[in-house]
């Protein structure tokens, strides 16, 4: 009759061989987490930037994206200082170009990514979306990109001059 079970060299050789399997397979899963993290964050850029589109033209209003330093709070509102990669929002608005006032109505809130780097020219502050489209940046210039930078991976949001915005690969 023969016996049953593992030796202990049979078991350290399993978990050794187990060992080297795990270790060439974890920084191919942090690549994988950061390319999906960047994805993630850029998706949801070009999300509000179609959204403040549409809602544009389907209210006959200017609508504009900003970056906020509170965009976590309850009352988030749109700030010159500190980043995009701290939040944005959407809102419908009816004064000062860029300002959250009181007769704004705000249709969105995104939280931001913390550990991104995102940088804009003609963007800086906000995107306005006219009723017909057309897009506006801080400066009044109709075009712009914004890069994501991510664990040294990169994409570029490019706003063209109609308010259509399309993805594009880059380096940090």
């Amino acid at each position: 009759m023969g016996r049953r079970g593992f030796t202990l060299v049979e078991l350290l050789v399993t978990l050794a061989v187990g060992a080297i399997l795990l270790a060439i397979a974890i920084p191919g899963y942090a690549f994988l987490a950061n390319t999906n993290k960047l994805a993630a964050v850029t998706n949801e850029l070009v999300v509000a930037l179609q959204l403040a589109r549409s809602e544009a033209v389907k209210r006959g209003q200017r609508v504009t994206v900003c970056k906020s330093a509170n965009a976590s709070s309850s009352s988030a509102s749109c700030s010159n200082a500190g980043g995009w990669q701290q939040g944005w929002l959407v809102f419908v608005d009816f004064g000062a170009w860029g300002v959250v006032e009181s007769s704004d109505t705000v249709i969105h809130v995104y939280g931001g990514a913390p550990n991104a780097i995102i940088t804009a020219v003609n963007f800086s502050q906000f995107v306005s979306y006219l009723p017909d489209g057309r897009s506006k940046g801080s400066f009044g210039l109709p075009n712009d990109a914004m890069r994501v930078c991510l664990a040294g991976n990169a994409r570029k949001v490019i706003v063209n001059k109609t308010g259509r915005v399309r993805l594009e690969s880059a380096g940090c």
